[in-house]
Parts: C-alpha cells; sequence; structure tokens
C-alpha cells in the first residue's frame, strides 16, 4: 500500500512539472509577442549603373599620394551633378593580393577630402602598411535627387629609381619632366569628370578626345615636361588643355598615329579637345 502510494507521489509530482513547464513557455510567448522589436537600421550600399552620365556631368576627383608612402588622399573637387554624399569602394593591386577601403564622405562644402590608410590594423592597435602597390579601381556612388556612380581607374607609382617619366595605367598617358624624378610617390588617375571653366576659356564648341588623366604627387612638382595622350578618335588637330588647381592652359599640340604629343608646364590635369 505505501509503495503504491509512492508511485502516486511521483506521477502527480511529474505532472505538476509539466504544467509548470508549460505556463513558463506560454508566459514567455506571450511576453515576447507584447515586446515591440525595434530592428536597428541596416546601412545598405548603393548600386547604380556606372560612367552612364555624360562626361559633362560627372565630378572632378582626384588622388594624390601622402608623403609618408602609406596613405592617399581621395578629393572631391567639384560637382556638375547634385549630390549630399559619396560612397567610395577604393580597390588596389598589392604584391599577389587586391587590398580595398571603403567608406562615405559628406559633400557639404567642397573640396571633400577622405584621407585612406594603405595598410590594416588589429583591435589591439597595431597597424601593418602594405608594399608593393600598384594601383586599381575607384567605384563612387554619388548620393543625391538622382543617384548616379562613376569608375574609373589609377596607378601608383613609388619612384625609387628617381625616373623622371610616369604613365597611365594602359600607358595612353606618358609625361616625362626633369622635376618628377625627385619626387617619391605619383598617381595617375582617370578623373571621370572636369574642373570649371573649360566652356568660360574654349567656348561651347569644343570637344573632348581623349581620357581624362589627373596627376597626384606626394611632393610639389613643377617646371616643363613633355605630354603624350592617345586620342579616342582620329583627329587632324588637337589641343592639349591644363589645369593647375585654378586656372587653365592651353599647349597647341602635333598629332600622329592617334597620339597627341606637345610641351608642357606640370599640372594636376591634363585632356586632348578639339
Amino acid at each position: 500500500m505505501k509503495i503504491k502510494n509512492k508511485k502516486i507521489l511521483i506521477i502527480a509530482g511529474v505532472v505538476l512539472l509539466l504544467l509548470a513547464t508549460v505556463v513558463v513557455i506560454f508566459a514567455t510567448r506571450n511576453k515576447k509577442e507584447d515586446t515591440p522589436v525595434v530592428e536597428e537600421p541596416v546601412r545598405r550600399r548603393l548600386s547604380e549603373p556606372v560612367n552612364v552620365i555624360p562626361v559633362s556631368e560627372r565630378a572632378y576627383v582626384n588622388i594624390h599620394p601622402e608623403a609618408d608612402g602609406r596613405n592617399l588622399t581621395i578629393s572631391i573637387n567639384h560637382l556638375n551633378k547634385e549630390a549630399t554624399a559619396v560612397e567610395y569602394e577604393l580597390e588596389y593591386q598589392t604584391g599577389s593580393m587586391l587590398q580595398g577601403a571603403m567608406g562615405e564622405i559628406d559633400l557639404d562644402q567642397l573640396p571633400a577630402k577622405e584621407k585612406i590608410f594603405l595598410g590594416s590594423c588589429s583591435a589591439g592597435g597595431a597597424c601593418t602598411y602594405h608594399t608593393d602597390i600598384t594601383g586599381g579601381n575607384l567605384l563612387l556612388t554619388f548620393v543625391g535627387p538622382q543617384n548616379y556612380a562613376l569608375k574609373t581607374n589609377w596607378r601608383y607609382i613609388d619612384n625609387t629609381t628617381k625616373s623622371k617619366e610616369i604613365a597611365s595605367w594602359d600607358a595612353k598617358f606618358q609625361l616625362e619632366a626633369a622635376a618628377l624624378s625627385a619626387v617619391r610617390y605619383s598617381i595617375v588617375f582617370n578623373s571621370p569628370g572636369l574642373p570649371a571653366g573649360l566652356d568660360e576659356k574654349l567656348g561651347d564648341e569644343f570637344e573632348i578626345i581623349s581620357d581624362i588623366y589627373a596627376l597626384g604627387t606626394s611632393s610639389l612638382a613643377t617646371g616643363e615636361g613633355s605630354i603624350k595622350i592617345r586620342l579616342l578618335e582620329d583627329s587632324d588637330t588637337a589641343t592639349v588643355v591644363g589645369y593647375d588647381g585654378s586656372s587653365w592652359t592651353l599647349f597647341e599640340a602635333d598629332v600622329e598615329d592617334k597620339v597627341a604629343s606637345t610641351q608642357v608646364q606640370l599640372m594636376q590635369l591634363y585632356v586632348v579637345v578639339r
């Protein structure tokens, strides 16, 4: 009889335990349903077709290397199409590896600049910088009334040999100047757009017949040099125009086999027009 009563007590205890578990689960579920879930906003990187707007509406952008060889700076100098911010994705080759950096630049005031470290840092603060950098691509997605994206390439030159010659990634832009031998780091960048004022200098009838090449150097380089720029199409006449940061200068050029060549002053941007 005692054994039977003991079994009954054990069964009753198990039933009570199961009932208690159901009550806890039900209460927890109700609490979760009653508590509103607040989701953190997710920052989505924009995806827009690249280089579809005309050159006349594209931004004038430059990249220049810092003197330490461990940083470069992206400069959004002039907008030809309204935007309030720009998302950037910088990609570059370092040795046999592909590296990159991304971020956003506010465009409330121009020029707007962003310094980028060419390396990586650990959580503890120890940093290593990349070496043997040769260049890469820059994707810019502008945020405004109408979003638009621009993508182009850049070449990084570490002038350990003190050469007086530099060239773009595809060698369609070549510049030779004695002053370049004293410059340690240079970047030749295919700027997507132009600074303001060229139409005032040439009128409204000019036509761009080459890519736009911006030159960034880690130290000041002045003087004269010789330039060669590959044209996008055949032309009997061509004029190289250079921009020094505030004004435009025209250099009459000779054309042979779709290449315009002439003597120029060292400037921060060159393009060929007719």
